[in-house]
C-alpha cells in the first residue's frame, strides 16, 4: 500500500516538472544499490541524448544510502524516496507517473551505457518505425559478449525443448533453444527483431507505456518485461535491438542464487498463466516442472558419483534447491508470497 509521504513526494515532482522542457526521461527503480547507481548515473550524465532529458530515480525503500548516492552523483536528478517496495514494476509505475518525457527510458541500476547508447536507441526506432520497444546489446565488464538482453518468443515448443532438455543439450540452437538470444554479427551494426527486450534497458514512446498500461503489477520482480512485449507484440509492435546500443550490465553476478532463480521461475510461471493460449497454460507449467527436476536428478546423480570418487561437487545444487522449492513458484507471483529483504536485494531483469 502506498502511504501518504509517498503520494506528496510523487505530487510535489510532479509539479517540479511541469516547466521543464525534457522529452526523453530516464526511469532507475532502485533498492539496494548504493554502490552501483554512481556509475550508473554517470554514464547517463556523459551519454549524448537527440532531445532534452531528464532522469528520475525511485528508490523502493532502500534504507541505506543509495538515494543520497544518487543525489551525490547527479544532482539534477529527481529522486523519489518511498517507504514501500513493491517491486520492479511499482517502482516503475511511480517513476513513469511523474515523468514528463514523450519517451521512457528504463535502465538498471547496476548498468552503466556508453556515451552513444541512446543516440543509438532513438537511430533504431528511427529505422524501425513500427517497433514500439527499442533495446540494446549488452557486454561484460572485459567487453565480451553478454546475450541477456533480449530473448525468443516463449511457447508450447519452448517448453518441451526445456522438459527434454534439450534447449541445455543444444543451447543457443534456433530450433532447441528458441528463447536463447543469438550471437551478433561480425560488424556490430545489426538490428534485430526480438520478442522480447529486457527492461534493464528499454526504450518507448510514452503512448505505448499508456496504451498498455504499464508493466503489470501482477508481478514483483522479473517477468514484466516478457509480459509487457508479448502484449505489445499482440497489438503488432515488433520489438527490435540494436547492436550500436551498448551497455554493462553486471546483474547476472547473482545468476547462481537460489533466491533469484526461485523469483526467475516464479515470473516465468505468471507469464505463462497471463501470456501463453488458454489450452497451453497448464501444460506448459507442467513441463516447466518435469524441466527442473531432470535437472534437479540429474544434478544429484552427477553429486552422487562425484561423491563416490572422492571429488565432491557442489554443481547443479541450485537447480535441486529450485526443485525442492517448487511450491513457492509453481503458482506463479499472484501465489507467491512477497520476497524476504535478502532476496528482494537480487536486481531485476538482472
Amino acid at each position: 500500500m502506498i502511504s501518504a509521504r509517498d503520494r506528496e513526494q510523487e505530487a510535489e515532482a510532479t509539479q517540479a516538472t511541469d516547466a521543464r522542457p525534457a522529452e526523453l526521461s530516464v526511469v532507475i527503480v532502485t533498492y539496494h544499490n548504493q554502490a552501483q547507481i554512481g556509475p550508473c548515473l554517470e554514464a547517463v550524465r556523459l551519454a549524448a541524448s537527440p532531445v532534452p532529458m531528464e532522469v528520475i530515480v525511485v528508490d523502493n525503500s532502500s534504507g541505506d544510502g543509495t538515494a543520497a548516492a544518487a543525489r551525490a552523483a547527479l544532482p539534477s536528478a529527481r529522486v523519489i524516496e518511498r517507504t514501500v517496495n513493491d517491486g520492479f514494476a511499482g517502482g516503475c509505475k511511480v517513476g513513469a507517473d511523474v515523468a514528463i518525457g514523450q519517451w521512457l527510458l528504463f535502465l538498471n541500476p547496476d548498468a552503466v551505457i556508453a556515451p552513444d547508447a541512446i543516440e543509438a536507441l532513438f537511430g533504431c526506432d528511427r529505422r524501425h518505425p513500427g517497433a514500439g520497444i527499442v533495446g540494446g546489446r549488452f557486454i561484460h565488464d572485459d567487453g565480451s559478449a553478454d546475450p541477456r538482453s533480449w530473448w525468443g518468443k516463449p511457447g508450447l515448443w519452448s517448453m518441451v525443448c526445456f522438459a527434454l532438455g534439450l534447449s541445455s543439450l543444444f543451447h543457443g540452437h534456433a530450433l532447441f533453444d528458441p528463447e536463447s538470444s543469438r550471437p551478433w554479427s561480425a560488424g556490430l551494426q545489426e538490428d534485430r527483431r526480438a520478442s522480447l527486450v529486457t527492461g534493464a534497458l528499454m526504450l518507448m514512446r510514452r503512448e505505448l507505456w499508456d496504451e498498455l498500461g504499464g508493466f503489470s503489477r501482477a508481478y514483483f520482480m522479473y517477468g514484466e518485461d516478457a509480459d509487457f512485449c508479448l502484449r505489445a507484440g499482440a497489438r503488432g509492435y515488433r520489438p527490435m535491438v540494436t547492436a550500436q546500443a551498448v551497455c554493462v550490465h553486471e546483474g547476472g553476478k547473482s545468476s547462481t542464487s537460489v533466491g533469484k532463480l526461485i523469483m526467475l521461475f516464479t515470473g516465468k510461471v505468471t507469464v505463462t498463466q497471463r501470456c501463453f493460449p488458454t489450452g497451453t497454460r497448464r501444460i506448459s507449467i507442467g513441463l516447466l516442472l518435469v524441466g527442473v527436476a531432470l535437472r534437479a536428478l540429474a544434478s544429484h546423480l552427477v553429486s552422487f558419483t562425484a561423491a563416490r570418487q572422492g571429488r565432491p561437487t557442489t554443481r547443479g545444487e541450485d537447480w535441486r534447491a529450485l526443485w525442492s522449492a517448487r511450491r513457492q513458484w509453481v503458482r506463479g507471483w499472484g501465489g507467491a508470497s512477497v520476497p524476504q529483504r535478502d532476496d528482494a536485494q537480487l536486481l531485476p531483469n538482472g
